[in-house]
């Protein structure tokens, strides 16, 4: 659908957006992304990764298939100019329940200069690329925001959440229920090449909401980023879940938070877990660790698991609590009928979109948990909605009824915002387990 161009737009300031192409895995075959990454890094005021590092970053990136769009002043060179706008796109799988998946058009690396701003440097970009997005035929567009107040005006909306938490272990952790079967072997990190990708892949099959993970799990799971002590390791400690018959089951990694940290705390990085035993048991190891008082997880799900499973559930803090992924619907019968639904039904939904993809009057009818989803123009509406809260409710993650309360979702039907929310229902919490 056609928009705003966005290079006219950019012209009128003196500005131009242009797409970097990746070639091999060196900063010296790749002069201007390089420079565009570097940039990136100063943005979200980090170290920016010089030569093997460096390299390695491109290499990780060019195996997800990033896009780099970047915004310059007319009549520069990208390889020799810093843009003063960033942005990255690629393809990623989206598992939306069931097993299934959508392939979702995920953003990242978005920044604009400070001495650039109101210039429609974001508008341009985003708009670019969310009009490739549609032209490809891609359902839905991501992102993970580092700011939460910019990417509603887009379409964008939060589909679910995760949180840091504190869990007191002095003593141990003790478990309700039966002691966890199977058994948990120490590991180095690099025997977690390969295995934790399987892991991984099997615990993103039974985490609706949750996106693939980017090539650079790899290299942070197993304790070989260039960029954290050359490679040399980091402290970085593994342990494996097996279960009764010696097959793998989970993992966790965790680091040593410092002798100078009190109370004594073990950080977990990665958490991944296929089956209830194998998570009550990385558990039960981490709540047993010598000389630890205390563990953090800075990106568990905000689902209350943890809390059903100790004895005291005081033990288990919460201190921050943040949006995890943002969605944007694209096209929408596509999206909407890719999903399992969890009860039958009918609704027609009224979806405005200031960018037009998904706007219209809808009707969807639900039948053995399968979506038909045709245009209803002119049809009384049961629900009105913007696209944005269509991307929060879509996935099961975000209640439609608490958005007919936060009076962002009008109901026309009395009961119909908590029809739709029992319809869009998951068996399993909404949950993303990675950052991008």
């Amino acid at each position: 659908m056609p928009h705003t161009d966005p290079q006219a737009a950019l012209a009128e300031r003196g500005l131009v957006l242009r797409q970097l192409t990746q070639s091999g895995d060196s900063a010296a075959e790749n002069p201007a992304v390089a420079r565009q990454y570097r940039t990136v890094e100063r943005g979200f005021y980090e170290e920016p990764p010089t030569g093997e590092a460096l390299d390695q970053w491109l290499g990780l990136s060019r195996e997800d298939g990033r896009r780099f769009l970047g915004v310059y002043p007319q009549g520069t060179d990208p390889a020799q100019t810093d843009p003063v706008g960033t942005f990255v796109d690629f393809v990623k799988g989206l598992h939306v329940g069931g097993g299934r998946e959508v392939p979702a058009w995920l953003i990242s690396n978005v920044t604009v200069s400070p001495t650039h701003r109101r210039r429609g440097i974001l508008r341009a970009m985003m708009g670019a690329s969310i009009q490739t997005a549609a032209d490809r035929g891609h359902p839905v567009a991501a992102l993970t925001a580092s700011e939460g107040g910019i990417y509603s005006r887009f379409g964008f909306g939060v589909a679910n959440s995760f949180r840091s938490i504190e869990v007191d272990v002095a003593g141990g952790l003790p478990l309700r229920g039966p002691a966890p079967t199977g058994s948990v072997r120490l590991v180095e990190p690099r025997e977690l090449e390969g295995l934790g990708e399987e892991l991984f892949r099997r615990a993103y099959l039974q985490t609706p909401g949750s996106v693939e993970r980017t090539a650079s799990y790899r290299v942070e799971e197993t304790d070989t980023n260039l960029h954290r002590n050359g490679g040399k390791g980091t402290g970085l400690y593994a342990a494996v879940h097996h279960d009764d018959g010696g097959r793998p089951r989970g993992f966790v990694t965790y680091r040593f938070a410092g002798w100078d940290k009190k109370p004594q705390t073990m950080e977990v990085q990665s958490f991944i877990t296929t089956t209830a035993q194998s998570h009550r048991a990385l558990w039960q190891f981490l709540g047993s660790l010598d000389l630890i008082d205390r563990v953090t997880w800075q990106a568990a799900p905000d689902d209350g698991l943890l809390e059903a499973m100790v004895v005291d559930r005081r033990r288990v803090r919460t201190t921050f609590t943040q949006d995890r992924l943002w969605l944007r619907v694209l096209d929408l019968p596509t999206a909407l009928s890719a999903r399992l639904w969890s009860q039958d039904g009918a609704l027609i939904l009224k979806v405005s979109d200031s960018m037009g993809w998904a706007e219209g009057i809808w009707r969807v009818d639900v039948v053995g948990g399968e979506a038909a989803v045709a245009p209803a123009a002119g049809a009384d509406p049961d629900l009105s909605m913007d696209v944005a809260e269509l991307g929060s409710v879509w996935l099961g993650g975000i209640s439609p009824e608490v958005l007919r309360q936060a009076a962002l979702v009008t109901e026309h039907h009395s009961g119909a915002a908590a029809q739709l929310g029992r319809m869009l229902a998951q068996d399993r919490p909404v949950h993303c387990m990675t950052g991008f």
